[in-house]
């Protein structure tokens, strides 16, 4: 058996063009929400999302922005600005055998700042939030995220527990239904967990003053 038909047989995931992939959106639309459906459809290997690289059920390694009790220091945690952090996610991406990876951003600007900070290659294509969502998808989203603060992270709530029980609400089964792009990917019942990060928490206001918001 010659070396190439060696590596196909051992090394699967070389078969696939390595490719980075990107799901956009303003914040409180609902991204992380819809992103185990987003990466089943392409297959997508490893999902970068507010400072955490992960995959499958399992965070690898990194920080999440939601456990920052300030809006700008989770920022600054979101797009890898530590450098211990970007050095952690770098030798946990090259330790990991995939082919495909997706960034969770809120602008084109962020996912190719992420991108170019983690040394991965250019993005191969952007996915909006409003491609693969509905007009009232959105809006229910942005509603919770003003009204109650509520975040996703694509992970199961055990995982959240482990790393980061001060911030864990609960965890979510809900069934996923396929969207336009999404086609290809079948209904799934998918596992979610909502957090309350600090800096998302919503304060006592007056009544005639609207509803805080996060940016995030």
């Amino acid at each position: 058996m010659d070396l190439v038909a060696l590596l196909h047989r051992f090394l699967p995931w070389i078969r696939r063009r390595r490719r980075v992939f990107a799901l956009v959106g303003k914040s409180g639309t609902g991204k992380s929400f819809k992103a185990r459906q987003v990466a089943r459809r392409f297959r997508v290997d490893l999902i970068i999302d507010d400072g955490l690289l992960i995959r499958g059920q399992k965070i690898l390694a990194g920080r999440s922005a939601k456990r920052e009790k300030g809006i700008m220091t989770a920022i600054k945690t979101a797009v890898f600005a530590n450098p211990e952090l970007i050095a952690e996610v770098r030798q946990a991406i090259a330790a990991e055998q995939f082919a495909r990876l997706l960034i969770i951003g809120t602008s084109r600007k962020m996912v190719l700042r992420i991108a170019r900070t983690l040394d991965l290659l250019p993005i191969h294509r952007v996915i909006t939030i409003e491609e693969i969502s509905t007009r009232a998808e959105i809006a229910q989203a942005l509603k919770i995220r003003a009204e109650q603060g509520k975040h996703i992270i694509p992970v199961p709530g055990v995982e959240i527990k482990r790393n980061y029980p001060h911030i864990f609400f609960e965890s979510v089964k809900i069934l996923l239904k396929s969207s336009k792009v999404l086609r290809k990917s079948e209904a799934e019942i998918v596992e979610k967990t909502v957090v309350r990060p600090e800096y998302g928490r919503v304060r006592p206001v007056a009544p005639d003053q609207p509803p805080a918001r996060a940016d995030r």
